[in-house]
């Protein structure tokens, strides 16, 4: 990514899975370039999410567990995911 920032998709692996999570700001080269990263064959099995998405891809047989699903959204989210710059998110704030 150009100036040597993080890209604000990001992409994890459970099982057969594997998930892509999305932000607001993020470009579409930034999640052409986690789409290009899924492995051969990988078809879209569900989303999650409304202001930060995750995305979770599977094998096209339908292979993929719940479980496995479960996993893979939950182990791609981060603490910031949950209220991140909400008003009222922070009680310091008052």
């Amino acid at each position: 990514m150009a100036g040597g920032g993080m890209s604000r998709a990001r992409s994890t692996s459970v099982g057969s899975v594997t998930t892509i999570k999305l932000t607001p700001g993020m470009t579409a080269s930034e999640l052409a370039e986690q789409a290009a990263r899924l492995p051969d064959g990988a078809v879209f099995v569900a989303g999650f999410g409304d202001v930060g998405v995750v995305l979770a891809f599977g094998p096209p047989d339908g292979s993929a567990t719940e479980r496995d699903l479960l996993a893979a959204v939950v182990g791609s989210l981060a603490p910031e995911d949950f209220a991140p710059g909400r008003a009222g998110s922070d009680p310091a704030d008052g």
